[in-house]
């Protein structure tokens, strides 16, 4: 009877476990199957991701400014990548120094073959070809294409199994963009603005040249700068775009408060000012910049920009009040973003009229408490020489898939006109002046009339309180040639030592690198 007691406990168990084990495989082959499954393809297989093949970037004649090169890359299956974006060489030299477990995957590698040409406003890429700054970060969803996606497949040891690796997704081709900037234009901006830099000890420098007529910027040259191939040794500080932020803009601006009071017949371009060496507005002594000899008791508008007297804008501006001056600005673009292009673009600093102090409208006059960005000045200032047309500054001029199939043009509309034509010939003849008879002697060329007028700002203390004794900002900006307006371009030196006027230091800079462009670009001559 025990015996028969023993053989059916031990029957019962054999039972018990067979229905455990019958349960068990439903459950692992039906109800969970793809759990299981896919936790099994996850123990033997390894999705790797590769980067697409990024889209070039070329100047407006084609010429390749940053591009993509065959590379590759080794990597230990399960355990991860031991070298990137290396030489076929160099990718079999570490194959053969490990195990039989490494493998080599073909990768793409950003390469700028113009080394620190445009730099800044370029940018570079990561390690996985995204775009992390200038026209890489901003146009980034154009250029990056769709990334392919591989699939390895190794034993329980973790060893990758020989020729598996197989395409599970085929990547698509990044876009290309033509840019408007033209590659000869731009190298000799940089040239002569780094080697201004250099003379006057400055901070840095920048150059920016832009056709009058359709706002595509052909130069846009800042220094110092860095090399894209190598941006990781080098300061961060100089991968950042000097044209997107702000500055004070000084006696350039003096042409905007003439402009503005030109468009509003609040003056007449042969009105008579007082000729003072200083003026009071809301108990602020304001005085001129340098000593003023003085022709009589009064002196023409001309006069005041050819020489640049700070207490003759001063009696333009108020001639305009607050409110009509200040929507002026605004009309010229001053406060809003330009959008050219590139992301971080400052829209400039300008107070409502409401909020200004009392000797706010006198300061602005000359472009004190008023921040403005390169590109703003330089659009307001183009509008003279096109007839009165506010246009957006264009640095990209195409979009263009590899297949053609998509095609996106960038181009300005003469739709937004800010001042009449009579104003802005009667601005072209002031500043015309300004070069034959005044403070920019030192842009004149020799086959072209040119139109300018110079800048020396005093540079704020960080923090926007006050301003820093012997600090200052120069600028120059104009256009020529005088009859049928080309290029208009602006350059400015922050912080030379030395000599610090906008006549004798940026002057000269302007005056090669405008007078080369005109010629390089077979522009007509003035009638001299």
């Amino acid at each position: 009877m025990a015996n028969k007691n023993r053989l059916l406990i031990l029957l019962s168990f054999f039972v018990f476990l067979f229905i455990v084990i019958i349960l068990r495989l439903v459950d692992v082959q039906i109800i969970r199957h793809s759990f299981y499954e896919e936790k099994s393809k996850g123990q033997r297989t390894r999705l790797i991701n590769l980067a697409a093949q990024r889209g070039d970037i070329v100047d407006r004649n084609g010429n390749i400014l940053a591009t993509s090169l065959d590379t590759y890359s080794v990597y230990l299956y399960k355990k991860g990548w031991l070298g990137r974006k290396l030489s076929l060489a160099e990718a079999k030299k570490l194959q053969a120094e490990n195990s039989k477990e490494i493998s080599i995957l073909p990768e793409k590698k950003r390469v700028y073959p113009k080394q620190k040409l445009l730099a800044q406003a370029i940018g570079f890429v990561g390690l996985d070809n995204q775009g992390l700054s200038g026209i890489e970060l901003a146009f980034d969803e154009y250029l990056r294409g769709r990334e392919g996606k591989v699939i390895t497949e190794g034993d329980p040891k973790g060893r990758e199994l020989y020729g598996a690796l197989r395409e599970l997704k085929s990547g698509e081709d990044g876009m290309s963009l033509t840019l408007t900037i033209d590659e000869n234009i731009q190298y000799v901006a940089e040239r002569e603005i780094a080697e201004q830099v250099k003379k006057s000890s400055a901070l840095s420098g920048m150059c920016v040249v832009m056709d009058a007529r359709t706002g595509e910027i052909l130069a846009l040259a800042s220094k110092p700068d860095f090399n894209p191939n190598a941006y990781q040794k080098y300061d961060k500080k100089l991968w950042h775009p000097r044209f997107l932020d702000p500055y004070e803009p000084g006696s350039t601006f003096k042409l905007i408060t003439v402009a503005s009071a030109l468009e509003k017949r609040v003056v007449t371009v042969d009105i008579k000012l007082k000729a003072l060496d200083s003026i009071t507005v809301g108990g602020k002594v304001i005085q001129n910049s340098h000593n003023v000899k003085w022709p009589g008791g009064t002196i023409t508008l001309s006069r005041m920009l050819e020489e640049s007297i700070n207490t003759g804008a001063v009696q333009v501006a108020l001639k305009l009040g607050k409110e009509k001056f200040y929507q002026s600005i605004k009309d010229f673009g001053f406060g809003h973003k330009s959008k050219f292009g590139l992301w971080g673009e400052s829209g400039g600093i300008v107070n409502h009229w409401k909020y200004w102090n009392q000797p706010d409208i006198a300061m602005i006059s000359f472009g004190q408490t008023i921040a403005v960005t390169p590109m703003q000045l330089l659009t307001a200032v183009a509008s003279f020489a096109n007839g009165g047309y506010l246009l957006t500054p264009l640095l990209v001029k195409r979009i263009e898939s590899k297949d053609g199939k998509f095609v996106k043009v960038f181009s300005n509309d003469y739709d937004k006109r800010v001042i009449g034509a009579q104003t802005a010939d009667w601005m072209k003849k002031l500043m015309l002046n300004v070069v034959v008879h005044g403070s920019g002697r030192r842009a004149r060329m020799e086959a072209f009339k040119v139109c300018g007028k110079t800048g020396t700002a005093q540079k704020t203390v960080p923090g926007g309180r006050g301003y820093l004794k012997d600090h200052y900002i120069a600028s120059f900006i104009g256009f020529a040639p005088y009859d049928n307006p080309r290029l208009v371009a602006l350059v400015i030196v922050d912080d030379p030592r030395g000599g610090y006027w906008g006549e004798t230091v940026c002057g000269p800079v302007f005056k090669r690198v405008v007078e080369y462009s005109l010629r390089y670009l077979n522009v007509e001559p003035d009638m001299l």
